[in-house]
């Protein structure tokens, strides 16, 4: 049996600028359409949302641009098969 999960996501390109050595970056953030729905229900933003995530980490939000929408299919028995494969390799390396 074939089954997936497919998520909506947006990606945004942002402008950051590092709190601790004041270096300013380009970078990307993925949010899910859920969460930006959840965000929503509770008042705020995805801007809001960028920005907490980023302050968390201890930089500041300069930028945010416009969102790429994708669409991303994950078929999750190829997952679970990867991830066995995964584990088994990393298994192997602790017993060498």
């Amino acid at each position: 049996m074939k089954t997936e999960l497919t998520i909506q996501t947006r990606r945004f390109p942002v402008v950051i600028r590092d709190e601790r050595t004041g270096e300013e970056m380009e970078d990307h953030i993925v949010l899910e359409l859920n969460q930006i729905k959840a965000a929503d229900a509770m008042g705020l933003d995805y801007e809001e949302v960028i920005y907490r995530q980023y302050n968390r980490i201890g930089y500041r939000v300069l930028e945010i641009g416009k969102a790429q929408r994708h669409t991303i299919t994950i078929n999750l028995e190829e997952l679970c098969r990867l991830h066995s494969v995964a584990e088994m390799s990393k298994r192997e390396k602790v017993e060498v």
